[in-house]
């Protein structure tokens, strides 16, 4: 099996567990891969694809070197569920008992083969009133929505967010219908033209001891002596 695999580990804690077991479950599990997130309480996801030609395992055999490398140091059994992305890896490992794993192989039909029998409430966007809508169309599986049309599909869950994308291969991801932004308005311009624009004067301030017959403003001259 060729293509990109997570891993997502989930285990069987006691109660009140010691308070250093995740970092030493990290340190255990970056001995097979350096790619490892712990996901608190209980899980962890590994990104096993460089990881399978160095074992040279498959997913699965590499999945239950894992799990049998915990149950070795810990005591603890653990769910896992291995798949090409993380959102197939946990749904595969809800449902998956402690001691056991599910694969789903990278390719269209085994992720097909996967998610067509789910629930349609298990996809990612859908909530318990989509479900609800979807239920009264009677569709009730990932498989029913996949079989309607996107545009009818959107008429039955209603526009928005929560409407499920059908693409089985990108895990049905929910869409993104943001209005556009309404175009901002330019301010009206205060700029006056040159037609009623007025020159400031630049002539000196009339002084109050001129006389009345020199004209407003305006600077009397004197012609020079012959």
């Amino acid at each position: 099996m060729r293509g990109r695999y997570i891993l997502h580990l989930r285990l069987d804690l006691q109660p009140d567990p010691d308070a250093d077991l995740p970092e030493r479950l990290r340190h255990l599990l970056e001995n097979i891969t350096p790619r490892v997130q712990m996901i608190e309480p209980d899980s962890a996801a590994l990104d096993i694809t460089g990881a399978i030609p160095y074992w040279k395992r498959d997913a699965r055999g590499l999945t239950e070197l894992v799990q049998l490398r915990v149950l070795a140091h810990f005591g603890l059994r653990s769910s896992a569920g291995c798949a090409p992305n993380r959102m197939l890896a946990a749904m595969a490992c809800a449902l998956t008992p402690p001691g056991q794993r599910t694969i789903v192989d990278d390719s269209p039909e085994a992720i097909a083969a996967f998610l067509s029998p789910r629930p349609a409430r298990e996809l990612p966007g859908v909530g318990a009133k989509t479900a609800m809508t979807l239920g009264e169309y009677g569709l009730h599986t990932v498989g029913d929505v996949v079989e309607v049309p996107s545009s009818r599909c959107n008429v039955c869950s209603g526009p928005g967010p929560a409407a499920p994308s059908t693409n089985m291969r990108g895990a049905a991801t929910p869409r993104s219908s943001t209005p556009p932004r309404p175009r901002r308005a330019s301010a009206p311009s205060t700029a006056l033209s040159a037609t009623s624009s007025t020159r400031p004067s630049t002539g000196a301030p009339c002084s109050p001891s001129q006389t009345t017959s020199v004209p407003a403003c305006a600077t009397p001259t004197t012609s020079p002596a012959a």
